[in-house]
């Protein structure tokens, strides 16, 4: 019997949805016997308990529910005590405390939820053969030439660059973390009164272990930010990992192979219903109101600010000639180009202010230049307010004057 663990902090939600797309795609490419075991507390719901039970029995598997709270909270508590969370999130630690969870296990696979499996059989991973001396083993995250600096552990020498694991799938011996307890629990300490509150428990297995852990191939972990750098366009035979918060989450853009995998699997779950088109005419309601609410509120400030302010207009030199069509610049306002300089910027800004040595009218600066942080930065240092002294001017322009906009319907796909 394999086992696998899925830990969920969100069973109300959308990882919950991801969770049974993953669930299932590895029942689809897996002809051996699974026990899946998912790591929850009282936010999984009833109804997606029925709808994880439901897939799991369509493929003749087993699953199993261990509620870490029950199990685990005075542990749970150490861990948050030492590296609090302002969000309240602490699934991050649901593998930390395996051996407690899974005290009859000697061998389990983790996974994210966020994980979809294309061709391959989890017996693969299931069949690594585990260093006794050190039963971890994981996927360096930054396999294959990924040129990624990474978390501030690498940048800062902590942690080799080749050697940084990814903790979203990993195999271990549950009595790993039970004879390590004390060292991961001071090395989580250790990390976040460092300043290192970052990645949470796969910043502290990397702290500790970094050069001890059992390296798998990297096919049981495709990061799809990598893949996508990197510029591949064909499936292999690998579990996809959609990491990195929502930025990397799936959409409803077909044309991306990965989006498709992860949809043709989402289509045959128990959440792919009637009900998901209401979810969606919701969302779509929301999406839009908010967007319409946000241009009119946007509109109305900009027009009560320049009754108050008159317009200048910063660019690029060679764009010059655009904005003064674009923006229709009368003869009297003021354009100035990044060639300039920002000394003599702020200087032509503070004159064109004051004239006689007397503040005629204070100036709002449109921002058009290739590098607008950069800018940005450079006017808050010297004092401007961002939505007041100055604003981001490509925000006025339209795919009409070159500009061009992506539709993110990540929200929508979530929201199914």
């Amino acid at each position: 019997m394999i086992h696998v663990a899925y830990r969920l902090w969100g069973g109300d939600g959308v990882y919950a949805k991801m969770l049974g797309v993953s669930m299932l795609s590895m029942f689809e490419n897996t002809k051996e016997k699974v026990t899946v075991h998912i790591m929850h507390n009282d936010r999984l719901t009833a109804d997606n308990h029925g709808k994880f039970c439901y897939i799991a029995g369509q493929y003749n598997q087993q699953i199993e529910f261990h509620n870490v709270e029950e199990i685990s909270g005075p542990t749970l508590r150490k861990f948050e005590n030492v590296y609090p969370d302002k969000t309240g999130v602490n699934s991050h630690w649901y593998p930390l405390i395996a051996h407690e969870v899974f005290p009859n296990l000697d061998k389990i696979i983790c996974l994210g939820a966020d994980t979809v499996f294309n061709s391959i059989d989890i017996c693969e991973l299931w069949n690594t053969e585990l260093n006794e001396d050190f039963p971890f083993a994981a996927v360096a995250e930054y396999a294959n030439g990924v040129k990624f600096q990474g978390p501030p552990l690498v940048r800062n020498g902590l942690v080799d660059h080749d050697d940084y694991f990814n903790a979203d799938v990993f195999l271990f011996n549950p009595d790993f973390f039970r004879n390590n307890f004390k060292l991961i629990l001071k090395g989580c300490e250790t990390l976040y009164v460092h300043g290192y509150a970052y990645l949470f428990e796969q910043d502290t297995l990397n702290y500790l272990f970094s050069k001890k852990y059992q390296k798998l191939p990297s096919k049981f972990n495709m990061v799809l930010n990598w893949v996508r750098e990197r510029g591949e366009n064909h499936l292999q035979k690998a579990i996809y990992h959609f990491a990195g918060g929502k930025i990397s989450k799936p959409s409803f853009d077909t044309t991306d192979i990965y989006n498709k995998l992860y949809l043709e699997y989402f289509l045959k779950t128990p959440w792919a219903n009637a009900e998901m088109f209401g979810n969606l005419n919701n969302a779509l309601e929301k999406m839009f109101k908010q967007i319409q609410n946000n241009s009119k509120d946007s509109l109305l400030y900009v027009a009560n600010l320049l009754s108050k302010r008159s317009r200048a207009f910063l660019c690029e030199k060679d764009f010059q000639e655009s904005v003064r069509r674009i923006f229709e610049v009368t003869p009297d306002e003021l354009i100035l180009n990044t060639e300039m300089g920002g000394e003599k910027i702020i200087q032509e800004l503070n004159e064109r202010q004051k004239r006689g040595g007397v503040v005629e009218r204070y100036i709002i600066l449109f921002v058009m230049v290739d590098d607008y942080l950069q800018a940005r930065n450079f006017l808050l240092s010297q004092n401007f307010v961002e939505g007041v002294d100055f604003v981001n001017g490509f925000e006025f322009l339209s795919e009409r004057h070159g500009l061009k906009f992506s539709f993110d319907s990540k929200p929508l796909l979530q929201a199914l």
